[in-house]
């Protein structure tokens, strides 16, 4: 059996080098003397278990990032450990990783502490050596330290930022009576070629007269992509309600309106002007009542066609379980004739879509949950609305809500599986003939799980 470790391709001398770059806080590390590579590297990521924490695999002591050739990335003889042989990105959580579509450049804000929301850019070379490129960006002061964001499109990077603003409300104790609750948002875009700050906005944002009125608010944004006409950015929403009758008083005597779960807002998208970041505007579907921010993974891509196609999930039970809708080219609003039902195609109930990979041609790839327990994925087909399930090892058991990124190159894609804290291996699905194969397998740590590959 074939075993990749820190030393792979003969690159000893720039893993010492580049782990001392990769630690280091705050500086200029591009290394024009290193040789563009040829090889299609492979990036698996995986998040490290606090165990101070009582939620087993939490993630919460950071990642760790290894890459393997694409050849390698796909051999079941070969065994990757990126727990041990692996570096750590600078985050003091789990880092929010992207990378170019060619592999070659992994791109991380990290995520809360001292650094938060720090931008690095980093060559990739194999192994663990992952070299510095390009200077820092601080973005904590427009999008705080702890930014969601993504690789909107190849070269441009869009961090979000939504803070619900106090509740307004009249009247005086007891008989106070709820108003209304906006949202801070802010928003940024980067250059990932040369990085720095693009462009920063910042505006309240709010729903309808009645939605506000009822005591819906915006209470995150995320997953943001630009449209294929390069004019629009479409940002997923995340919407919360309270109950406006009924509230609680606090130590300073001001009244703390309870949160109501029982009603779902329709699914939302906020919808701003690109390069400007002008225009704010909120479009809704009423084909569900969901959730289309995702959790870290990206939630809507680009069509073959031009269309968006925006993954939903956080349906209630009963609800129908998780939507694909369709973002028009022409109107940059919801297609109101179109919604794919990942429930109906597979026939099951109150599926969860944890992250799924458009692979062109109306073919994606999805991974689900039902119900909030296992770990499963499908191919579906967005043109005739049908999804075939493929069959895991251990996927009652397997967790995928830390996942963020499945990697793809050319017909294949590449999806790191292994339950928490045991071993597991990449899956290659091929998006033409459907097969699923075994790739390397993935050697794991207590509380440990492989969330990515890039």
């Amino acid at each position: 059996m074939k075993t990749i470790n820190s030393g792979l391709l003969g690159m000893a001398l720039f893993a010492a080098v580049s782990a001392t770059l990769f630690s280091s806080c705050k500086k200029d590390g591009s290394d024009s003397s290193l040789e563009e590579n040829s090889t299609r590297w492979i990036t698996l990521s995986a998040a490290i278990d606090d165990p101070e924490n009582t939620t087993v695999g939490d993630g919460d002591a950071g990642t760790m990032v290894y890459s393997v050739s694409l050849a390698d990335a796909k051999n079941p003889d070969v065994t990757i450990n990126a727990f041990q042989n692996g570096i750590h990105v600078k985050s003091d959580r789990t880092a929010r990783l992207q990378a170019s579509a060619d592999g070659k450049f992994l791109y991380n804000i990290q995520y809360t502490g001292d650094d938060g929301g720090i931008f690095n850019k980093y060559k990739v070379l194999g192994g663990k050596n992952f070299v510095p490129d390009g200077p820092e960006v601080e973005t904590a002061t427009y999008v705080s330290t702890s930014p969601r964001w993504l690789k909107a499109a190849e070269g441009v990077g869009v961090a979000v930022r939504a803070t619900a603003n106090p509740v307004l409300y009249g009247g005086t104790t007891p008989l106070f009576v709820f108003q209304k609750r906006t949202a801070k948002t802010d928003v940024l875009t980067l250059d990932l070629n040369n990085p720095q700050i693009l462009k920063t906005t910042s505006f309240d944002l709010a729903l309808t007269d009645q939605e506000v009125a009822a005591g819906y608010y915006v209470s995150r944004i995320d997953v943001p992509v630009v449209n294929k006409a390069g004019n629009k950015v479409y940002i997923g929403v995340a919407v919360s309600k309270h109950n406006t009758g009924s509230f609680t008083i606090d130590a300073t005597g001001q009244p703390v309106f309870a949160a109501d779960n029982s009603v779902k807002s329709w699914a939302k998208t906020l919808v701003l002007d690109y390069p400007s970041l002008a225009n704010p505007k909120i479009i809704t579907s009423d084909k569900t009542r969901g959730n289309t921010n995702g959790y870290r993974s990206t939630m809507q891509y680009v069509g073959t066609d031009g269309h968006v196609y925006q993954a939903t999930s956080g349906e209630l039970a009963g609800g129908g379980g998780s939507k694909i809708l369709r973002i028009n080219a022409t109107t940059n609003d919801y297609d109101p004739n179109y919604v794919f039902s990942l429930d109906q195609a597979l026939g099951i109930t109150n599926s969860y879509i944890e992250s799924w990979k458009y692979a062109g041609n109306g073919v994606g790839f999805v991974v689900y949950n039902i119900a909030g327990k296992g770990g499963y994925i499908a191919k579906v087909n967005l043109n005739d609305k049908t999804a075939t399930k493929y069959t895991l090892p251990n996927e009652t058991t397997l967790n995928f809500r830390q996942i963020q990124n499945i990697a793809i190159e050319g017909d294949e894609l590449l999806i790191a599986v292994a339950p928490i804290g045991q071993d597991g291996n990449i899956y290659v699905f091929n998006r033409v003939t459907g097969e699923m194969t075994k790739g390397a397998k993935l050697v794991n740590e207590v509380g440990g799980q492989y969330i990515g590959a890039y």
